[in-house]
């Protein structure tokens, strides 16, 4: 059997990482007991549902909408393609056009590097970023497909909603925060993205990672 190739695009949760703007949940590893004598080591985590990489359920911005221990498990890996779009410094509205010449149907995933994750950790990253205008996002919601990614903080732009209302009825997952994307080829490979079995919520940290057939 042969083993695929496994390629990280996840960034570590650390104490105190930035969080998007105005969400006031504690981020901690504490370590409540480290090795010794008579000890070992043992961590807790404090953290909110949408910290670091981690995927949105259609429940995020719809009411009634599946939540994630609502969708099965297969919803969460299937076929990706990825589309580059960004060099890291220009942002705004990414456009219906990206999709242009793609065959949308033999995948399960659209993911776009716009090299944003390169500013992580700065203050740069949560001030600005690409996202989908709404055209774009039309497109995807027609498209049949499992879910969208990008390697910035949200769909929308800070304080916008447009394309996550527009994702959430087709039953799409939302992966944000997404790194690494430069890695991966453009398409042939399977991506998976499974939460934490969290019961009644609306989103949930992922080691989001791309399997490559070697």
């Amino acid at each position: 059997m042969k083993t695929p190739r496994l390629i990280d695009l996840s960034h570590a949760i650390v104490s105190d990482m930035a969080q998007w703007p105005g969400d006031n949940q504690p981020l901690k590893v504490n370590r409540i007991s480290m090795h010794g004598e008579g000890s070992h080591m043992s961590s807790g985590l404090e953290f909110g549902c949408h910290t670091g990489t981690h995927i949105d359920a259609p429940l995020h911005f719809l009411d009634g909408a599946p939540g994630i221990t609502d969708l099965p498990l297969d919803h969460f890996m299937g076929s990706a393609l990825v589309i580059r779009c960004g060099d890291g410094e220009k942002v705004g509205e990414l456009g219906p056009d990206l999709l242009d010449g793609r065959d949308l149907a033999t995948v399960d995933f659209v993911l776009f590097d716009t090299d944003w994750s390169q500013h992580w950790g700065t203050a740069l990253y949560y001030s600005r970023w690409s996202h989908l205008s709404p055209a774009l996002a039309e497109r995807l919601a027609q498209a049949g497909l499992k879910g969208v990614g990008l390697d910035t903080p949200s769909l929308d732009g800070f304080g916008g909603h447009i394309a996550h209302d527009i994702c959430a009825p087709a039953g799409m997952i939302n992966i944000e925060n997404l790194t690494n994307l430069a890695a991966v080829p453009d398409e042939g490979f399977t991506l998976q993205v499974l939460p934490l079995k969290l019961d009644q919520t609306e989103a949930s940290p992922v080691r989001a990672i791309a399997m490559l057939e070697k």
